[in-house]
């Protein structure tokens, strides 16, 4: 059993499996829920969009309003099941994030969520890999 347990968060069904996963499995760890969202992201890059400063500012604090209610929500979820977690908001690509915080936090065990099939697995199938690839800690993929 990990005694800090990192769990990747974004508004995915997967996600929130993983979330589950980690709440049931891990009752006596710490639990630090993560959001990671990148500020470069394609949509906002002015020279490929036509996009201004202000359209990527207004995106970069939607994104962080968002991460932000995916936080408040895990950890309201977290106390309807008596467990208490800590949660971090960063920005950046996905990967590097969780890999550098796991480092960081000194975490035990990554939990991550994957969603089987469609449109987006690709994405979150390389997302996982990347981390699994790269973390000092085990990974579980939900």
């Amino acid at each position: 059993m990990g005694r800090h347990v990192l769990v990747a968060i974004d508004d995915s069904e997967a996600s929130r499996a993983a979330f589950d996963y980690a709440l049931a499995e891990y009752p006596n760890a710490t639990i630090t829920v993560l959001h990671a969202f990148d500020p470069t992201h394609p949509y906002i890059y002015a020279d490929a969009t036509g996009g201004s400063a202000d359209q990527y500012l207004e995106f970069a604090r939607a994104s962080r309003e968002h991460g932000t209610a995916l936080l408040e929500e895990a950890t309201s979820l977290a106390a309807d099941r008596g467990r208490e977690v800590r949660t971090a908001l960063e920005d950046g690509q996905p990967p590097g994030v969780i890999v550098d915080y796991a480092a960081e936090a000194d975490v035990d065990h990554v939990v991550l969520g994957s969603r089987d099939g469609g449109a987006n697995w690709i994405s979150t199938r390389s997302v996982c890999q990347a981390v699994a690839k790269r973390v000092d800690a085990p990974v579980t993929v939900v």
